[in-house]
């Protein structure tokens, strides 16, 4: 499986839009991997998880063959995650000689209640709630309650390629204890688990909406104790606010010698 992070940020980029302050200015200045953009990734070439405001310059800057693209899934309603605007372009005139003409879209309960809208003959939306299961035919996708935005129904990723196994969880808190009681009781081993680090090494409570690195740490233990993940399992810290400085060279000295990845826009994973 080839994983790709397009955009690693929350939802006020790095450095943040209208920001000056001596981070943001620091990103500016040294620019490549410290500039982060909204939270997006891909899968293979053809599974695109979230829809944020930046997508046209993540297919852009990373070429990304977007035509390509078969299936969407958005994780919850916050415009980071969702801007379902960009549906409409999935469409003639906007868009033409497609190779996958047909776009599938899931997202949560608030996510479908944005994107329904421009659902059409080249868009198909569907809703998912937690522990719901997509079948396709590359992927067998499994939509996990988030500890975030309860109203939205908010969703993680249990996303299976038929020989990898990866759970992409942002945004979320501590993890529910439905989710460690999913993957446990379904024998799940996972080869990469891709975490929220929004508050990066600032402290959050586990009822949170997102994690720091001393809650993720303690996630990990939980999934090891439960054999979810072993040593050959990939960890990487991805989705920064920009209050907590987030270039990457801080970053990897904050967590050098524990045994995690941290993402970057453009940062390619071979699983």
């Amino acid at each position: 499986m080839k994983f790709t992070y397009l955009g690693t940020s929350s939802v006020e980029g790095f450095p943040a839009v209208f920001c000056n302050c001596k981070n943001c200015a620091a990103a500016r200045r040294l620019g490549g991997v410290n500039v982060r953009t909204r939270t997006q990734a891909l899968v293979n070439e053809d599974l695109l998880i979230d829809l944020p405001a930046d997508t046209l310059h993540h297919f852009l800057q990373f070429g990304v063959e977007a035509h390509k693209i078969k299936y969407l899934f958005v994780t919850h309603s916050h415009k980071d995650h969702c801007y379902p605007q960009e549906l409409g372009c999935h469409r003639h005139p906007c868009a033409k000689e497609m190779e996958q003409p047909v776009l599938r879209v899931f997202g949560s309960h608030g996510a479908y209640g944005l994107m329904a809208p421009f659902a059409s003959d080249n868009v198909v939306v569907s809703e998912l709630k937690p522990f719901d299961v997509v079948e396709l035919a590359e992927y067998r996708v499994t939509a996990l309650p988030a500890r975030h935005m309860e109203k939205d129904g908010a969703l993680i990723y249990l996303i299976d390629d038929g020989e990898k196994n990866v759970l992409y969880a942002h945004d979320t808190g501590y993890f529910l204890d439905e989710v460690f009681d999913y993957l446990r009781d379904n024998g799940i081993v996972l080869d990469m688990v891709s975490y929220d680090c929004a508050y990066g090494d600032k402290f959050v409570a586990d009822t949170g909406g997102h994690m720091g690195i001393e809650n993720i740490v303690r996630v990990r233990a939980r999934l090891l104790e439960l054999g979810v993940v072993n040593e050959e399992t990939i960890h990487v810290l991805n989705h920064f606010s920009h209050g907590i400085n987030p270039l990457q060279s801080r970053l990897e000295k904050l967590v050098r010698g524990q045994g995690f990845c941290v993402a970057y826009d453009g940062r390619v994973m071979e699983i």
